[in-house]
């Protein structure tokens, strides 16, 4: 029987391992159904960065501000681009504000932004051209490690098969509690359940921050993921001669 891959099947409630349920099925066909929950799950080191800075200014002319936030971002595109490497790092523009800010007892001033992220497997890379642009006055938004398509993919492949196998483990010991011998599986239904999440942190607001003149290296470790993989089956099974 053709096994469809976790990755592909939409993602199932976190499915617990539940009591063997029996039912007849049609008294023509002699057989009894016997609905299965299982699940296998295993943590996995994050394998992938994602940093976002942003480039801040501040002036009493709204066109000189953007101008001076253009320049620099180009010039850190440049850099970026340069370290860049398909999968490894990815550079990307993030959104781009500006608004006028009227401070009591202070001229009105103007303030604009636009945000830069990096992203790839190669942290090395990430944090070292991440330090460079905050030397380049670029503010840190927000660090966080994740796990990479491809790499839950794989692994939520080799979950389905485990779980797979732990329910023909199980419906066995059923049909010999029940005198009966397994003849084959139904109805199954795979899904990924139960992955853990973490947020990206809170990015700071205008003003929270401000670059120093040589600010220390980026420091970052990847931490581990859950990830889990449940299935419902319906095993088949008839009664011993």
């Amino acid at each position: 029987m053709r096994i469809v891959p976790a990755a592909l099947v939409l993602a199932l409630a976190t499915v617990l391992v539940a009591p063997a349920v029996a039912q007849e099925a049609k008294p023509e066909d002699g057989l009894t159904v016997v609905v299965l929950s299982e699940s296998a799950q295993r943590e996995i080191l994050r394998d992938r960065l994602r940093v976002q800075l942003r480039v801040e200014q501040t002036g009493a002319d709204a066109a000189r501000v953007q101008a001076e936030i253009n320049r620099r971002m180009t010039a850190a595109l440049e850099k970026a681009k340069g370290a860049a490497d398909g999968a490894k790092l990815r550079v990307e523009t993030g959104g781009y504000w500006i608004y006028q800010e009227r401070p009591k007892d202070a001229p009105a001033r103007w303030r604009g932004a636009q945000g830069m992220t990096l992203v790839g497997t190669d942290a090395a890379a990430i944090l070292s051209l991440a330090g460079e642009l905050q030397q380049d006055g670029f503010l840190m938004n927000g660090l966080a490690w994740e796990l990479s398509p491809e790499a839950r993919r794989r692994l939520q492949d080799e979950l389905t098969t485990e779980a797979i196998e732990r329910a023909r483990a199980r419906g066995q010991l059923v049909a010999r509690a029940m005198d009966a011998t397994l003849v084959r599986f139904g109805r199954l239904v795979i899904g990924a359940a139960g992955n853990e999440y973490q947020p990206m942190p809170r990015a700071m607001a205008y003003g929270e921050a401000r670059a120093a003149a040589a600010p220390a290296p980026v420091a970052a470790e990847p931490g581990v993921e859950v990830v889990q993989v449940g299935i419902e089956a319906q095993v088949l099974m008839k009664p011993r001669p």
